[in-house]
């Protein structure tokens, strides 16, 4: 009977650890951890202030995903994105892998077509999450989509950083691209 009742206790002890070895995030397994820097909500905050508009769709197709598919260098999986769009701002938050992860990116740009706001929500690798402090960031604002579709200033990279910051680039670049859609779709 002792017997019995020490493989039960094995037995519960055995599926604890399976389920919690199963229900762990492939990133926490894999020794990648995750920073929020900013949430959503503060971001969009940090673009309109107290009136955040309501959230749209841009379809994602024709020459636009060209051009999206062209700024990234790679294809984009998603059929349409989220925006938020006001008096001629809009906003984009947009993942983009850097070297193995996804990280989050929010893009505010002001109807000047500038690059008004560049916060890095969340951060998923182990190494170069310097692109989120603000110093760094601050380098991107102003800047405008020229007409082959790239950045209109230089960026100064990060040692150790450069898959981030290139990514970075890209969906600055692209968040350009979009915000160019959506401000001839209003003139429509």
């Amino acid at each position: 009977m002792p017997y019995a009742r020490i493989s039960s206790r094995l037995a519960v002890r055995l599926a604890a650890a399976l389920l919690l070895l199963f229900c762990l995030p492939a990133f926490a397994i894999s020794g990648y951890d995750e920073t929020e820097y900013l949430t959503p909500e503060a971001f969009l905050e940090k673009v309109y202030g107290d009136q955040v508009p309501d959230i749209s769709l841009l379809p994602l197709r024709g020459d636009l995903r060209d051009r999206v598919e062209a700024v990234l260098g790679h294809r984009y999986s998603g059929m349409r994105l989220r925006y938020w769009h006001q008096d001629g701002t809009t906003a984009w938050i947009i993942d983009e892998k850097s070297k193995d992860m996804p990280m989050t990116i929010g893009i505010g740009v002001g109807p000047d077509g500038q690059v008004a706001v560049l916060e890095l929500l969340v951060y998923r690798e182990p190494r170069g999450g310097e692109i989120h402090q603000a110093a760094f960031r601050r380098q991107y604002l102003g800047m405008t989509l020229t007409p082959d579709n790239t950045l209109s200033g230089e960026v100064d990279g990060i040692t150790g950083a450069t898959l981030s910051v290139d990514a970075l680039n890209r969906v600055t670049a692209m968040a350009l691209v979009l915000h160019q859609a959506v401000q001839s779709l209003a003139v429509e």
